[in-house]
């Protein structure tokens, strides 16, 4: 019967980690052959125990070397920027994009090396909230987060992550990520947050590089307001038909001159409103609150044209029937 592994150090409690770590914690190399650990790939180790997350494998390489910092998809995954679906889930298989002044040779489906030198104010520290969450800190380690295991990791800013991006993404999910990042939280539903990601002009400020063009072509795009990807994708739809750009999700002034609620979208000379209603607005009490919207919106001299999930396919086209419609039965021409 083979013999159970010894047990590694007291303290040594990484799911994954390099072999120099394993090294200072003072692990013989042949404890790293036993079957409880498994090599992820040159120098690099997983416990078996556990299955592992894109985070665990960067943040062994930013503890083993204070030159890594974690970017690109790996970035925007981490910082819970919206993706599309073929990109935002992280599995094994799909490489974990790491920045290092001088490169590292040997990428492979583990570890994507970029050999970039990033500038401190491109450079957010965070600490690592087991399971998979982040705390971003702006500078060295939150003292005050107490209790939680912290895993010091260097991560791109949101606005450099969205630089870095521009070669992975179209222009309008580049746009939807544009548009996350400057959007005005609400502390409703955002507790703790009251400033956007980053501003416009932190935004414009990273339109260099390689994809420059690409980056400000998106950036003429990006407006303030946007909750989601699918309200941008169909503002963006909107604006390509030829329709009038929309307010996004600013208040309602009916004739009265008093302030309603904020629709997603309005085009206030027309007094037209546009609510996109998505899975959230399934169950009663939000039919409910919809329905008393409605009457609200009518009582103020409006109207509201209603869109839901099918009016999205192909892009949009539906939705910009429906809303082309109505502002031209409320006397707009193209």
């Amino acid at each position: 019967m083979p013999r159970r592994p010894d047990p590694l150090p007291e303290g040594f409690t990484s799911r994954v980690f390099t072999r120099k770590e394993a090294v200072e914690a003072g692990i013989a190399p042949r404890r790293l052959l036993r079957s409880d650990l498994e090599r992820i790939r040159v120098g690099l180790y997983r416990r078996t125990s556990t299955e592992i997350t894109e985070l665990d494998v960067a943040s062994a390489y930013c503890r083993s070397n204070a030159r890594v910092a974690v970017m690109g998809l790996s970035a925007a995954r981490l910082l819970h920027v919206p993706l599309p679906r073929r990109l935002e889930t992280w599995t094994s298989g799909t490489p974990v994009h790491l920045a290092v002044p001088g490169g590292y040779k040997g990428s492979d489906t583990t570890v994507r090396w970029h050999n970039i030198t990033l500038a401190p104010a491109d450079l957010r520290s965070v600490v690592i909230v087991h399971p998979g969450s982040l705390a971003i800190v702006n500078g060295s380690e939150n003292a005050s987060i107490r209790d939680l295991e912290k895993l010091p990791v260097r991560i791109t800013s949101y606005s450099r992550t969205w630089r870095d991006l521009a070669g992975h993404l179209s222009h309008d999910a580049l746009v939807a990520v544009g548009d996350h990042l400057v959007r005005t939280p609400r502390p409703r539903f955002e507790s703790g947050r009251r400033a956007p990601r980053c501003t416009v002009e932190e935004l414009a400020a990273q339109c260099t590089g390689r994809h420059a063009s690409a980056l400000r072509s998106a950036l003429a795009d990006v407006r303030v307001g946007a909750d989601s990807p699918r309200e941008t994708f169909a503002r963006l739809a909107f604006l390509r038909a030829g329709l009038p750009e929309p307010q996004i999700n600013v208040p309602l002034i009916g004739e009265d001159g008093v302030a309603r609620h904020a629709p997603d979208f309005q085009w206030a000379r027309y007094r037209v409103a546009a609510e996109y209603d998505g899975r959230t607005h399934s169950d009663d009490d939000q039919v409910a609150r919809d329905i008393a919207r409605a009457r609200r919106v009518r009582e103020a001299g409006w109207t509201e044209v209603r869109l839901h999930a099918a009016d999205a396919r192909n892009s949009f086209a539906r939705a910009v029937q429906l809303v082309r419609a109505e502002l031209r039965a409320q006397g707009w021409t193209p």
